[in-house]
């Protein structure tokens, strides 16, 4: 009952307010059934990251993403200490504080992530650091896209995803 009063006045809302307006945002998806598990907002030029322990070596990892239209590029993977199954290159690398910046323009439309047991895996967007096991559980993936749809479309996503 409380849920159909929730979205009613939502609709409600969102239709005063000229509820067809477009939103920006990150979409996280099952990649097997297509169900949304997350949806944040995001614009132009927002920045996101996804911070892990490295399985083998025990180091900690942070790779940073930006939203460039409807792509996300990974911009930079930050690492203390180089480990099995990271970028390397000798050039577009500095070091920063403990850690080894490399810097980069790897472009996607979509990218997976399988949730792991001990990896520690959080999301990081406006400061706010959100455990990938919160969204699915371990050892399923979690597929990171940006979309625009309408802000209506918006409001229904965050209320599936998170009552």
């Amino acid at each position: 009952m409380r849920r159909r009063r929730i979205a009613a006045a939502v609709v409600a809302l969102s239709l005063l307010a000229g509820g067809i307006a477009d939103a920006t945002v990150l979409l996280l998806q099952d990649p097997r059934t297509g169900e949304t598990l997350g949806v944040e907002r995001v614009g132009e030029g927002d920045r996101f990251a996804i911070h892990y322990v490295h399985s083998f070596d025990k180091t900690p990892i942070r790779e940073v993403y930006e939203v460039r239209g409807a792509t996300i590029v990974q911009i930079r993977e930050e690492y203390r200490y180089h480990a099995i199954g990271l970028e390397y290159t000798e050039g577009n690398q500095t070091r920063e504080g403990n850690f080894t910046v490399l810097r980069m323009e790897r472009r996607f439309d979509a990218f997976t992530v399988r949730v792991a047991r001990y990896t520690n895996q959080t999301l990081v967007l406006d400061g706010e650091r959100r455990p990938l096991p919160a969204y699915t559980d371990r050892w399923n993936s979690i597929r990171f896209s940006v979309r625009r749809v309408s802000y209506l479309d918006y409001l229904r996503l965050r209320l599936e995803t998170h009552l």
